[in-house]
């Protein structure tokens, strides 16, 4: 018998008296496994606190919808027209598109609370893949851009990218950013808290949780059925009373805009999606969308509007592109919102309008 094969035979017989030495192993794969459990449709239904992962679950199947119809060696029989931007651009009524654009396809990848790394990732991948749109809509906002924001971590790097993605740009998320990822990536139960509470007090009220899972399934069906173009929770409502417009909006300004720290990385990331675009040459519309009074006066007070507009701007310069603010633009007016951050439903027929006004003008060589 070999050295080796002594020293392996020596081991094994070491192991066989000492067993006790396997039981961590034995717990650890155990609560691996166990962990998976947390995957499952029918326990997120219990535990999770609302519904952001469905979106970017959607928004997968959405990616491989075009994929299957725009990718390489296929042609659309209409123009594609590829949104990315937040809850602000989920909004869009899929039939009103269907109607008043009907040589065109327009697929929503926007999801909660994006950021330009999230924008970059579907960028990249629908080019990579052959699927080359006729004209894309980009949201930019200043929280966005903020690396103390909360939302980047809850909603991008929770529920979106890939690892191969997170690696080849790990200098640019940071180890920080790494071990979150890849903690949420391995563990379903990182991901998909088990709140007990939450999953008992619904299995006492099973009548609100079937009204739960219809709502959900209502939601899924919806974002699969009208190419990502979502329900809106509130309908068509409007919401009236300026108190609660301000409340709403500084809500949303000690959320997502608090402790306002710059982030090189998604700058940087916003350098390249619109890098991508200009070399691939794509017609590319980059809006700030509208928000009511109250967060507009609170978002021009603060000192970071004003620093984010200009470096954001100079990118934007430097490849020919233009962020165009529809709080200010004259071209757009809407004065319905259903809280202080968001528009209305009724606005959305003037936003894709807009839209496709700033594409012709783009066509006719006119930027300004």
């Amino acid at each position: 018998m070999t050295h080796f094969g002594i020293q392996a035979f020596t081991g094994i017989m070491c192991m066989r008296e000492k067993k006790f030495l396997l039981y961590p192993l034995f717990l650890f794969l155990g609560l691996f496994l166990f962990d998976k459990l947390f995957l499952l449709d029918k326990v997120k239904d219990y535990i999770k606190s609302d519904f952001t992962y469905l979106y970017y679950e959607a928004k997968e199947d959405i990616y491989r919808e075009l994929l299957n119809k725009y990718g390489k060696g296929k042609k659309g029989d209409k123009k594609l027209m590829v949104v990315l931007g937040s809850s602000r651009l989920l909004y869009f009524d899929a039939r009103e598109l269907e109607e008043y654009y009907p040589d065109w396809d327009i697929y929503n990848l926007s999801s909660a609370v994006t950021t330009p790394a999230y924008y970059y990732y579907y960028l990249e991948k629908l080019l990579d893949n052959g699927v080359k749109p006729e004209f894309i809509l980009l949201e930019a906002d200043p929280y966005q851009f903020n690396d103390n924001t909360p939302v980047f971590r809850k909603s991008n790097l929770t529920y979106s990218f890939d690892p191969i993605f997170i690696l080849r740009h790990a200098f640019l998320f940071g180890k920080t950013y790494l071990s979150f990822y890849f903690g949420k990536f391995l563990f379903a139960s990182g991901k998909n808290k088990p709140y007990i509470d939450t999953a008992l007090s619904r299995l006492q009220e099973p009548e609100k949780m079937k009204l739960r899972i219809k709502i959900k399934d209502a939601t899924r069906e919806a974002l699969l059925k009208d190419r990502g173009h979502a329900l809106s929770p509130v309908a068509s409502y409007v919401e009236k009373d300026f108190a609660v417009l301000k409340a709403t909006s500084d809500r949303t300004l000690s959320w997502i805009y608090s402790s306002y720290k710059p982030s090189d990385m998604q700058y940087t990331f916003y350098e390249k999606s619109l890098k991508l675009c200009k070399e691939n040459q794509i017609p590319l519309v980059i809006v700030w969308p509208q928000t009511s009074i109250p967060m507009q006066e609170l978002i021009r007070k603060a000192a970071f509007a004003s620093e984010w507009e200009k470096r954001a701007s100079a990118i934007s310069k430097k490849y020919s592109y233009k962020i165009w603010d529809m709080d200010r633009d004259p071209d757009y007016y809407c004065n319905s919102f259903a809280d202080g951050g968001h528009m209305a439903k009724d606005c959305y027929r003037k936003f894709i309008r807009y839209a496709m006004v700033k594409l012709y003008n783009i066509k006719k060589g006119k930027q300004e």
